[in-house]
């Protein structure tokens, strides 16, 4: 051991002499700094996608994210606060409960269970594994949690992923997403970019003013004639992956009597029982237009962009950006027919639109 630090010291001595003092404290000054900076990264491609962003609701949650660091982990911790700031006090969303939640599907990095949980905190656990890097994005369905009632301000949810089974000791990557509970047609979330979306009847490009209507009587069906109707929504959002609207909800029925609803696009078929809508101009019937706006990413999915064809599947992304997206219009063109033998009622349904930033 003497003999091996004498080498040592030797070494030191001849460096001192070779290279100047400053040099030496500059390298020893990177080594220290450095060491530290890759303790922790960002989780990548967060999102959180709200089932129902009604106020009080009871509904599920999709966090979405992509794990960074090539590490065992066991456990990630989701600590739902007002702030998304790691370091500053969490000050829990009004009403938001996620005590009931549970875990009902999971994708990518998976083995999961819910070990525990209060009004806004749960923590995932399973057995300690490495992660893959490179992948797709893991994704984690939390059912049965309810919305905050607050509806004044975005709340967070804030992500740490850990190799311990119980969410202590150092975090591995970490994020947070940003969702809001809304009563209707604005839905905004920042991660912290922004996602600005309207709905109704007519809307102005920009999301400044719409005409506050939700309803429309599209008259008396015939199995001689197609009945028409159409609403307008407009999105922007600077995520880097863009953004998705989701459409909801069930087709026009009278009690148990449902008119049917194409699952491809389908030419308008006057005198048979069909419901379709799609998201282009029309002349067979005349209805509808085209997006409107500069920004030309921003699309209409395959399915629902083609004139003159239309389907309609509940969940279905309607409308799409791969990436940035500034204030982009779309009308939503609505059909019905029906046959001789369909039975009389009121046919009514309301479609929901959601949409969610690829953050």
């Amino acid at each position: 051991m003497n003999h091996g630090l004498m080498r040592f010291h030797a070494l030191i001595s001849w460096w001192r002499h070779m290279v100047p003092e400053e040099l030496l404290a500059m390298l020893v000054a990177v080594f220290i700094i450095a060491a530290p900076a890759a303790a922790s990264t960002r989780f990548q491609d967060r999102s959180l996608y709200m089932n129902s962003t009604e106020p009080g609701q009871t509904t599920s949650y999709t966090l979405s994210f992509r794990y960074m660091t090539p590490q065992t982990i066991g456990s990630v911790d989701l600590l739902f606060c007002y702030n998304p700031i790691p370091y500053e006090a969490c000050v829990v969303p009004t009403g938001l409960d996620v005590s009931q939640a549970v875990l009902s599907s999971q994708s990518g990095e998976t083995g999961y269970t819910i070990s525990t949980q209060t009004a806004n905190h749960i923590v995932l656990t399973r057995t300690p594994s490495t992660i893959i890097t490179g992948g797709s994005a893991a994704s984690y369905t939390l059912s049965g949690i309810v919305n905050p009632t607050d509806t004044t301000q975005a709340f967070s949810v804030r992500l740490r992923s850990h190799a311990s089974t119980d969410a202590t000791g150092p975090q591995v990557d970490f994020g947070s997403v940003r969702g809001e509970a809304t009563t209707g047609i604005m839905l905004e979330s920042q991660v912290p970019p922004m996602l600005i979306f309207c709905l109704a009847e007519q809307v102005e490009d920009n999301c400044a003013n719409t005409n506050d209507n939700y309803y429309s009587d599209m008259g008396e069906l015939s199995s001689k004639s197609t009945l028409t109707a159409q609403s307008q929504m407009a999105i922007g959002t600077n995520a880097s992956s863009g953004f998705a609207i989701t459409a909801s909800g069930d087709s026009l029925a009278a009690g148990t009597n449902v008119i049917d609803t194409p699952s491809t696009p389908t030419e308008s078929r006057v005198g048979s029982n069909q419901f379709g809508i799609n998201l282009v101009a029309n002349n067979a019937p005349t209805v509808g237009s085209d997006p409107e706006g500069i920004w030309t990413n921003a699309v209409p999915s395959p399915g629902y962009d083609t004139p003159n064809r239309y389907k309609y599947v509940s969940g279905d992304v309607v409308a799409f950006s791969p990436n940035v997206s500034l204030m982009r219009k779309f009308t939503v063109s609505y059909i019905v027919n029906s046959s001789e033998s369909l039975r009389a009622g009121v046919y009514t349904t309301t479609i929901t639109y959601v949409a969610s930033g690829r953050f």
